[in-house]
């Protein structure tokens, strides 16, 4: 397993810092970085942002993975995997586990911390993840949480949780 973590301070109440990065558009968080693009979005996400709640992550036009919750603890972290990987541009993880941990400093600031562990298919895959998650993930996981940052500091437009009947 691999991790990498990635924190940053954002002016804003709890109540937002712990929603942003889960109830917004995913394309508005992950916007590429290098050689990696941009969200395409996701689909199938009826439950996402609920206990349990899963949606199927988009990338060169089909599935990429199911994206599940874990664990969801009120204005203070979440827990969230990545697993089925369906596209041969992965084929060295095994499953990605996303962690989101939100604390408040004082009054409408908090820090706010994502890690992410990956864990590789075998020893043969190790080598390759390290340099994925060393050279290309945390730059897009530092941009990641920088707009995380600007969304939750400008009234961010939450999509999640989505109405019973829609």
């Amino acid at each position: 397993m691999i991790s990498k973590s990635q924190s940053i301070m954002i002016n804003s109440s709890i109540e937002i810092c712990f929603k942003t990065p889960i109830y917004c558009d995913v394309k508005e968080i992950m916007t590429g970085y290098g050689p990696l693009p941009a969200s395409e979005g996701v689909i199938e996400d009826y439950t996402w942002a609920n206990p349990k709640g899963c949606r199927t992550v988009l990338a060169f036009g089909k599935p990429l993975c199911t994206e599940k919750i874990i664990s969801r603890e009120e204005n203070s972290y979440w827990k969230y995997e990545l697993i089925n990987f369906q596209q041969s541009t992965f084929f060295f993880v095994k499953k990605v586990i996303g962690e989101i941990t939100i604390n408040e400093s004082k009054s409408n600031q908090c820090k706010v911390k994502t890690r992410y562990t990956f864990v590789h298919k075998g020893i043969l895959s190790w080598p390759i993840t390290f340099l994925f998650v060393h050279l290309l993930w945390s730059g897009l996981q530092k941009k990641g949480i920088n707009n995380i940052k600007k969304l939750a500091e400008n009234n961010p437009s939450f999509m999640y949780p989505k109405a019973k009947n829609s």
